[in-house]
């Protein structure tokens, strides 16, 4: 089933994610779920509790899916851009190759973020590509610094203000052009094989991704590698996924952790804790859509999660697997 989803860069401006969700609503194009991006920042994560708890009360959205960035807690190196740029390619393909009309905001978060979150859009698409114009004087009302301090009646005021229209937030859709027609003679031309089209060669050597003989750039072979990860996975689930942990003493930690992966692969239905008590770390494809997650939370906590996926080819259980066993090693 085709639903709205708002995905949106998340800093710590609770209220630019509210605010779209109410220019959306008044446009006839109301979100059925919101996807965060966001940095490990502790304001961020608390501007994403706010509105975890507020969009569920408030606008009835209980679809509100965090994503973080992963090891880094910020876009500040060619590394931290790279994972970053490839999860964005990630969540854009799985939740459109599910058929979802994807609305994204660059409003909020890291400049970088909304940077890079664009140029995925230009990749993988989206139904619209926008900012929040916000008047000055009205910004900083909605940063948490400024939302925590409120009593909740005066919080929901700033989270959606209503104002004369000469002085209210603004949906700014922002043009882009969608070069997915083209993606497979971009990954093969990344890869250093023929160009069909003069016209795409001319484009990637103006971009820097091919020199003047037209081989890849490294900048090229990086963008390949990105496209080459995202490539080939399941798509994104219909519901919610289920999370089931059996209770013992670090019940809690494991849930954490069953939850950021859940957000983080969309492609995963549902995730069952199981025993481990020895050997390396790893993960397993099980046919035909199962993985086996054997990770170690801390040096004193070996443990197995058992997570269905939607894959429905060895092909796409392969890359799922792949793209939960790099997303590990980067986080150990």
């Amino acid at each position: 089933m085709s639903r709205k989803l708002l995905i949106a860069t998340l800093g710590t401006s609770p209220a630019v994610v509210t605010e779209a969700v109410d220019l959306l609503t008044e446009q006839g194009c109301r979100p059925d779920g919101v996807v965060l991006l966001m940095t490990q920042d502790y304001d961020v994560r608390e501007a994403y509790e706010l509105l975890a708890t507020h969009l569920a009360q408030h606008d009835s959205l209980a679809w509100i899916e965090p994503v973080s960035i992963g090891q880094y807690g910020d876009v500040d190196s060619p590394e931290a851009a790279a994972e970053f740029m490839e999860e964005a390619c990630r969540i854009l393909k799985t939740y459109r190759d599910a058929g979802h009309r994807l609305y994204v905001s660059i409003a909020g978060g890291r400049k970088a973020m909304s940077a890079l979150l664009a140029l995925a859009v230009q990749f993988y698409g989206a139904e619209r590509l926008f900012h929040i114009w916000v008047p000055p004087w009205l910004e900083e009302r909605g940063e948490i610094a400024q939302l925590r301090r409120l009593p909740e009646e005066d919080r929901i005021q700033q989270l959606h203000p209503r104002l004369d229209t000469d002085d209210r937030p603004r949906l700014v859709d922002l043009p882009f052009i969608g070069l997915f027609p083209w993606l497979e003679d971009i990954r093969e031309a990344l890869r250093g094989g023929s160009i069909p089209e003069r016209s795409l060669k001319a484009l990637l050597q103006a971009n820097n991704l091919l020199d003047p003989q037209g081989k890849p750039t490294e900048l090229g072979k990086a963008i390949l590698n990105i496209l080459e990860g995202v490539e080939g996975l399941p798509p994104a689930r219909q519901d919610a996924c289920k999370v089931t942990i059996a209770k013992h003493h670090y019940r809690d930690r494991l849930e954490r952790f069953a939850w950021e992966l859940s957000g983080r692969f969309p492609f995963i239905t549902q995730i069952q804790s199981g025993e481990w008590r020895s050997g390396e770390a790893k993960v397993k494809a099980e046919q035909p859509n199962r993985l086996r997650i054997f990770e170690r939370l801390g040096l004193d906590f070996p443990m197995q999660l058992i997570v269905e996926t939607t894959a429905d080819t060895p092909g796409q259980l392969e890359a799922a697997r792949r793209a939960v066993e790099r997303y590990l090693e980067r986080r150990r």
